[in-house]
């Protein structure tokens, strides 16, 4: 099986576990525990959940950590990642709010890069920090976005 098969597998049991495992997760869609049991299975390189059964289950799991993991491994595979929509605060004072806070994360990912090249290399703890400050750059960038997109705007008279 693949990395990429494999990641799949992984993230469908980890959906499932969040659930409480296959029987608990069975009765919110069109499949039953022993077919969930064989979505996540290493053993059965040929079955994987349907985007529908993962439409059904994935957002039950939104409270736990990794969520929404399948949809993460499918972003990874395919070259990218998960940036979860944030709900859209509404005044100019967010947007303020929302600017600083890009800001600070800008400055912690050229901090952790500095750190990490200091001595003219990066290892995989450095790798691990740095990418997790890019991440919450991006959520930031992501909210900074839909803030803007929010605001009202006049028309431009000429």
């Amino acid at each position: 099986m693949s990395v990429a098969r494999l990641a799949l597998k992984r993230a469908t049991d980890e959906m499932l576990s969040s659930l409480g495992g296959q029987t608990k997760a069975a009765p919110f869609t069109r499949v039953g525990q022993s077919t969930l049991s064989t979505y996540a299975s290493v053993h059965n390189a040929e079955a994987f959940a349907p985007i529908d059964v993962i439409a059904d289950l994935e957002p039950l799991t939104r409270e736990f950590p990794g969520y929404p993991a399948v949809t993460r491994a499918l972003c990874a595979i395919n070259g990218g990642v998960f940036v979860p929509l944030p709900e859209v605060p509404t005044s100019d004072g967010d947007l303020l709010t929302m600017l600083g806070r890009l800001s600070k994360e800008a400055g912690d990912v050229t901090q952790e890069m500095c750190a990490a090249l200091s001595d003219g290399r990066i290892d995989r703890v450095e790798q691990a920090k740095i990418r997790r400050e890019v991440r919450h750059l991006l959520e930031i960038a992501v909210a900074l976005d839909a803030i803007v997109a929010n605001i009202p705007t006049e028309e431009v008279r000429s």
